[in-house]
């Protein structure tokens, strides 16, 4: 009798977690959209290599928000982000010519949370969360234009995470809502391995970004 009992209360219990499930995700509302921003980019390293950031102007990106409550929301994307950093003087040996531009092509899935307010068509948000990403390609320009493909040394490192902060705007036109952010992120991975031939070298990625 209590094993009988025990399974139609397990049931009941289950079946009130789908109906919530269910009702929950009825209620929510899922947004599918593009991006594209303007980045400046740049290096934080320790010790300083006294490098200058860039400005990209090409990241797009594909975003899906999830609204499940009034004020919150979890965006996540899937961006292609071009950034790199400049260097105005050499500092240590491991640093390319002083009139050399790093450029870095990468995947990026940044897991976002929102929280807003909504007043009719206008909606003020401000946004934090984290963020991996994945280097596919590294170029070196000097000084005359000319490009070539990052040495393979063997020390450059392709996985990345770190920290996104930030807020933005967003105006709702019927159904489609245009959204423009400005995004601060930090990169915790380092660029390359922090210790080579003795030196000790610590580079991480910085952005910021403004998209539409």
């Amino acid at each position: 009798m209590k094993n009988l009992q025990l399974k139609v209360m397990n049931r009941y219990i289950l079946f009130l977690i789908i109906s919530l499930c269910i009702y929950n995700t009825a209620n929510a509302q899922h947004y599918v959209g593009v991006k594209d921003a303007y980045g400046i980019m740049g290096l934080s390293s320790t010790p300083s290599l006294r490098s200058k950031s860039i400005n990209t102007t090409l990241n797009p990106g594909l975003v899906y928000r999830y609204e499940h409550k009034k004020n919150f929301a979890i965006q996540t994307e899937l961006n292609l982000i071009n950034k790199g950093y400049k260097f105005v003087d050499t500092a240590t040996i491991t640093t390319p010519r002083p009139d050399s531009t790093i450029h870095i092509s990468s995947f990026e899935i940044p897991l976002l949370a929102q929280v807003f307010v909504r007043w009719g068509w206008f909606r003020p948000y401000i946004t934090g969360g984290a963020f991996a990403g994945f280097i596919t390609k590294r170029q070196k320009q000097i000084g005359d234009g000319s490009k070539k493909d990052f040495d393979k040394n063997g020390y450059e490192r392709t996985f990345e995470y770190g920290i996104i902060g930030g807020a933005g705007m967003a105006f709702t036109v019927s159904r489609f809502e245009l959204q423009a952010e400005w995004r601060y992120q930090y990169a915790f991975s380092f660029l390359q391995d922090p210790h080579i031939n003795g030196q000790s070298l610590y580079m991480n990625p910085t952005q910021m970004m403004i998209s539409l």
